[in-house]
């Protein structure tokens, strides 16, 4: 026997020794699209030099590089620090939010994820809230799915609540916006400014939307 044939019988010998399986995703047949709120000019709130434009790009694109590592679909409403108006727009806000409402309808996404930051007066209040759309009982699943995760990481717990935002009464997706702190906040603020914290509220919304999507296929 040649040298050839050996090591072909070596090959053939150790492939079906091995227990292949072929991979597979929670994401098939989905796409995810994550909106980080703000951006340019519009900052949103802030404290000190802390903006809320850049930790919500900057949660958005760990939750992008995670689902996409998992072998998801997934899009960004913004990939830098600006926002969706043109240059010349009569109302920069609005433009800028209708166009994140087209990409977001455009993209055929199962779900949208925008993402924000809060502010209150009192530094007491803190933890993060999950808002759904009035009337939208899948958007209300997902809320009430998300918001019992994200609470692992609240110190009470919250319900999940009708969110009066342009984005959630105006798109036609299934969506949630998740303010995931307040930088009025001391105690929100360090944990916020921590990327091991960032990319463990990643996961967190990652598993959120896992089990929607669970929920989802079967039915």
């Amino acid at each position: 026997m040649n040298m050839k044939k050996i090591i072909l019988l070596i090959l053939i010998f150790v492939i079906s020794s091995c227990n292949y399986n072929i991979p597979t995703s929670i994401y098939l047949n989905h796409v995810i699209f994550i909106d980080p709120g703000h951006g340019g000019k519009d900052n949103g709130t802030h404290y000190n030099d802390i903006f809320e434009d850049e930790l919500n790009l900057k949660l958005a694109n760990i939750i992008y590089e995670d689902i996409i590592n998992d072998g998801g679909i997934c899009y960004l409403s913004r990939v830098n620090d600006y926002d969706l108006s043109s240059m010349y727009a009569k109302n920069h806000k609005i433009e800028d939010l209708n166009n994140r409402i087209k990409y977001i309808d455009n993209s055929k996404a199962t779900l949208f994820i925008s993402l924000h930051l809060n502010y209150y007066s009192s530094d007491k209040v803190n933890g993060l809230q999950v808002f759904y759309q009035k009337n939208n009982e899948e958007s209300e699943k997902l809320a009430n799915i998300m918001q019992n995760i994200l609470n692992k990481e609240n110190i009470k717990d919250k319900k999940s609540k009708i969110g009066d935002y342009y984005i959630l009464n105006n798109s036609n997706t299934t969506g949630v916006l998740i303010e995931f702190g307040f930088l009025s906040s001391e105690y929100d603020r360090k944990r916020l400014l921590d990327e091991k914290y960032l990319k463990k509220l990643s996961k967190l919304i990652q598993k959120g939307i896992n089990e929607y999507l669970i929920k989802i296929d079967k039915y």
